[in-house]
């Protein structure tokens, strides 16, 4: 039992580590803080607003999407990644031992983060002396958590047993990617078709305009919610056992055949993880082909260097995936907006579509669309162990430095041209358009200018995960706080200037013109610096 503590507790310091500088410690903790406090007031907000029984409905789906969403990202990286293949591979190790360890380090994490944020709603039941809803909501979330994250794994596993047969990495994280979606638009259009009202309806019914109007429509929506679940018959039977505030037969029915079905997807993942293990860690472990990487030495800097960028992305699937979903988040983000629009689903007083406007809410929802998908926030530390090679051999930094930004430019405006091509086709098309989309693409290059700096001087090189380089880097938070600000400061006096009743096509060039300014004086800083 021991053994197989140490092989878990090995699996978690390896893949949830802090991080070592002392300021983003600082950093991180004043986030979980702050992270908290809000939680704390919006649980206190909903315990107040209604009964106890949609009370308790409210933190069982929010845990339960709070743990999907963290087993979605961290089953790629951790479980069905075999970065400790090498390591583990040739120790007197069973496979099933070290995919029972992946299994439960890839369970524990999500399960104690989605029981932390129980605190305060536990907090607020036994101060209402409510301690059986408090005992029952300490001993049932965690197992429904649990079988959530099974039935996620359980999916992904069975794709995983043949991850051998798939040609690369980057096709087995697409089938993943949509694989997951799938699950999760099915859950959606599932859920909204048992409901009693329109999605218009709800909408329609959220007033912002006031506290009372916020309160009564958050009120509604929490009602209309635990009534829609309560229109699907298996739910129903298992919440009116959870919000009962006694231990009922039902209950403790309920209860054990969750266990007992975690257990038998638990097995199952396993079996599905293990039997195929050592083909899926020789491939997981291969060498980059870089034979279709071909290397043209030429005269101009510039494609050197650009070869060079394109070799470091192609040198783990990751970085690739990453790439792909900075091309499509955009474009499908556009795709859906539209269509919902086309649809009428928002309602007449949102009046987005207004003439003159809409072109810059479009816009600017591209923009910071592309910055979620942060490309160019950590650079130098995707580098890894060739990062040395930038102290050692002649390289010139300026072009090192610029290479990059172009790079992670190029994929934003592409993005950012695929988004505009669906806007056009959807019929909105004017001249303003043409002038928004040259200003999201000049702030795309102004962002990146800026998101670098810190990886630049703190690259975080010494990972064995790729996404340890990017996704899990601290480094990509503080990046943000780089580039953000100034793509805050221009979208506020563009809509300013909306605000005061400025002519849109004058409004679009004043900040066009100031774009192209800010990226003018950027470049010249940054060569001089550099």
């Amino acid at each position: 039992m021991k053994e197989k503590l140490q092989l878990t507790r090995f699996f978690i310091s390896s893949f949830y580590k802090m991080p070592k500088q002392t300021m983003l410690q600082a950093v991180l903790i004043i986030a979980v803080f702050y992270m908290f406090l809000q939680l704390t007031v919006v649980n206190a907000f909903v315990y107040f607003l209604g009964d106890t029984e949609v009370f308790l409905f409210y933190n069982v789906t929010i845990s339960s999407i709070l743990v999907f969403a963290l087993v979605c990202y961290l089953s790629t990286s951790q479980i069905f990644a075999y970065y400790e293949f090498k390591v583990l591979a040739a120790l007197p190790l069973t496979y099933k031992e070290i995919s029972r360890a992946k299994v439960l380090s890839s369970l524990w994490v999500p399960i104690i983060l989605s029981m932390a944020i129980q605190v305060p709603t536990i907090g607020f039941l036994i101060v209402d002396l409510k301690f059986m809803e408090a005992f029952k909501l300490f001993i049932f979330l965690p197992i429904v958590n649990g079988l959530t994250a099974l039935l996620l794994l359980f999916i992904l596993s069975c794709i995983n047993r043949y991850y051998y047969r798939f040609k690369n990495k980057v096709a087995y994280l697409l089938v993943n990617i949509v694989v997951i979606l799938m699950l999760a638009i099915i859950s959606i259009v599932y859920f909204a078709g048992k409901s009693s009202i329109a999605l218009s309806k709800v909408i329609s019914e959220i007033d912002l305009n006031s506290i009372e109007g916020l309160k009564n429509s958050l009120q509604f929506i929490m009602g209309h919610m635990f009534e829609t679940a309560n229109m699907i018959p298996v739910i129903k039977w298992i919440l009116d056992a959870f919000v009962s505030n006694e231990i009922t037969v039902q209950f403790i029915i309920i209860y054990i055949s969750i266990l007992v079905i975690g257990f038998l997807l638990y097995s199952f993942i396993i079996e599905n993880i293990s039997v195929n293990y050592f083909k899926n860690g020789l491939l997981g472990n291969n060498k980059v082909n870089m034979k279709n990487s071909k290397v043209n030495i030429s005269k101009n800097q510039w494609s050197n260097y650009l070869q060079r960028e394109i070799w470091i992305i192609k040198s783990e699937a990751y970085f690739k995936m990453q790439i792909g979903l900075g091309l499509l988040l955009p474009p499908v983000f556009s795709l859906v907006m539209l269509l919902l629009i086309q649809n009428e689903v928002f309602p007449n007083y949102f009046n987005i579509t207004k003439e003159g406007v809409f072109d810059k809410y479009f816009s600017y929802s591209i923009l910071f669309l592309c910055c979620i998908n942060n490309i160019s926030g950590t650079p130098y530390s995707r580098e890894g162990k060739y990062h040395y090679l930038l102290k050692s051999a002649p390289f010139d930094e300026k072009y090192v430095y610029f290479s990059k930004v172009i790079f992670s430019s190029i994929i934003g405006i592409i993005a950012v041209l695929t988004s505009f091509m669906i806007f056009a086709l959807f019929g909105y098309w004017e001249m303003e358009t043409a002038v928004m989309l040259l200003i999201t693409s000049c702030l795309v290059v102004c962002y990146n200018l800026l998101t670098p700096l810190y990886d630049m001087k703190n690259p975080s090189i010494e990972w064995e995960n790729p996404s340890a380089a990017i996704k899990s880097n601290p480094n990509v938070l503080v990046s943000l706080l780089y580039g953000l600000p100034l793509l805050i400061v221009v979208t506020s006096i563009h809509f300013g200037l909306v605000w005061f009743s400025v002519h849109p096509m004058m409004g679009a060039i004043i900040i066009l013109m100031i774009v192209i300014a800010i990226n003018s004086v950027l470049i010249n800083r940054l060569k001089y610096n550099l």
